[in-house]
């Protein structure tokens, strides 16, 4: 449910034309002078504006308050007693001629000057009293506990990395009390540099020492990923779609997002401009990078605002660092070999790397994400295999791909699977996909998952 908003002004009939946007779905209760009757899309507010006691009613209320009276005394003291009668309100004030006040105030009190839009500045602090209910609900979550432990994907990749540390700092938590941990390794090179450059470290644990790190904090993935039940968890941070019910005692998923930093930032700007330091909003903004592929891939406004955000505060020195690792010669050679067999039939570009050591698993995304630059690909899919999975990521040219959808759809059963639409991993289990597709080496393997895709119609461009 929208939050509510209380208006305070000598002309309420300018704040009709915000219904259409700022006010759109919301309650709205207006102050009125008590010879005039409310119009129909409010309710009336009766006695002195000035009075703490004109807004009892309201107490039980979670809204935002905007007064907009000429007299800058008076406004002054509407905005006071409306503190005093509503403490948890925000309380947007517009100051007027020459006497202009913007941004500060005491408590909750914003000014914004006359010339500002409203309907941006109402907005904006209607989502920070949103982002507040949030870092609210995850706290609760928590029960009191003075530890917790930020879970991750087993590869964790610069979005889920830099959301866990964002999300840590905002509820007040050190490296020692909220450690960030995974299942399996973090891999791919330039994931690593990134830890590296922050000082920061991610945990390897193996699922019977998450009974003893609990609360868990799920970021960037969700339980179902995992095959297996999660001790006490608490909450999950998420911008993928589900792929499965889950039980969480605070979930926020947000598949409209393109990235989960750019929710973890929301979450950690309740706290104020300052916990918003340089490493933090490097890390944030280079999560929002990845994740979107420099905003190329699906994003929501909330994405491009954050990335403008962040962008001024981040170390740039810093993150040409990290996008520019150093590679290993021998996975440079693998690439090269992979290449030379590489082809593109129906629009899918399907390369299988073979057998890798476990510490080799990044090279499939990354090759992935180059084999989508080949001629005549809709869709690059690049496998490996490392012990007993087949390890694939897939990218798309265009969102009607589906990807994370029917990877799921076609390879959830033996593993695990999903993603984005334009961006999804599969990890399945070569035991389980034998029962049901019979292969003699590794070579048959390869032929019956590219057999399988190739039914299933991934790579081929959507008919209108």
């Amino acid at each position: 449910m929208k939050s509510p908003v209380l208006l305070v002004s000598d002309v309420p009939a300018k704040f009709d034309v915000l219904r259409r946007s700022a006010l759109s779905g919301r309650d709205v209760h207006l102050w009125m002078p008590e010879e005039r009757a409310a119009p129909g899309w409010a309710s009336a507010v009766l006695g002195d504006p000035t009075d703490s006691r004109t807004y009892a009613q309201l107490s039980a209320v979670d809204l935002l308050a905007v007064v907009d009276v000429v007299d800058r005394e008076r406004a002054s003291r509407v905005a006071t007693a409306i503190r005093r009668a509503l403490p948890l309100a925000p309380v947007l004030a517009i100051a007027r001629g020459t006497e202009k006040k913007r941004s500060g105030g005491r408590g909750r009190i914003t000014w914004i000057d006359e010339g500002d839009l409203l309907a941006d500045a109402i907005d904006l602090l209607l989502k920070r009293v949103q982002d507040r209910k949030r870092v609210d609900g995850l706290r609760r979550a928590l029960r009191g506990s003075d530890h917790c432990a930020f879970l991750v994907q087993h590869d964790p990749d610069p979005d889920a990395i830099a959301s866990a540390l964002a999300l840590r700092v905002t509820l007040d938590f050190d490296a020692e009390h909220a450690p960030i941990v995974t299942c399996g390794r973090v891999t791919r090179p330039e994931n690593q540099r990134m830890l590296a450059e922050l000082n920061e470290k991610v945990q390897h644990v193996g699922g019977r020492r998450l009974a003893t790190l609990g609360p868990l904090i799920l970021v960037d993935v969700q339980p179902p990923y995992f095959g297996m039940p999660l001790p006490n968890v608490a909450a999950v941070i998420d911008h993928h779609p589900p792929t499965g019910r889950f039980r969480a005692r605070y979930r926020d998923v947000r598949t409209s997002y393109g990235a989960s930093a750019t929710m973890a930032a929301e979450y950690l700007i309740t706290k104020g401009a300052a916990a918003l330091t340089r490493p933090l909003a490097t890390a944030l903004l280079y999560g929002i990078i990845t994740d979107t592929k420099s905003l190329s891939r699906p994003t929501s406004d909330e994405d491009l605002q954050m990335f403008a955000q962040l962008f001024p505060r981040a170390d740039h020195a810093v993150l040409r660092r990290i996008q520019h690792p150093s590679y290993e010669p021998r996975t440079l050679h693998r690439f090269g070999r992979a290449l030379q067999t590489a082809r593109v039939r129906n629009g899918l570009a399907y390369v299988h790397l073979g057998r890798l050591p476990k510490d080799q698993e990044h090279i499939v995304a990354q090759l992935a994400e180059f084999c989508l630059g080949m001629a005549g690909a809709e869709v690059s899919a690049v496998s490996g295999i490392f012990g007993g999975r087949l390890v694939m990521s897939t990218r798309a040219l265009d969102a009607n791909a589906r990807l994370g959808a029917r990877l799921r759809l076609l390879f959830g059963r033996y593993g695990s699977a999903g993603g984005h639409p334009v961006m999804a991993k599969a990890v399945i289990e070569i035991a389980a996909w034998k029962k049901d597709h019979p292969f003699a080496d590794d070579a048959e393997l390869e032929r019956s998952v590219r057999a399988a895709m190739r039914k299933a119609g991934i790579g081929v461009r959507e008919r209108e």
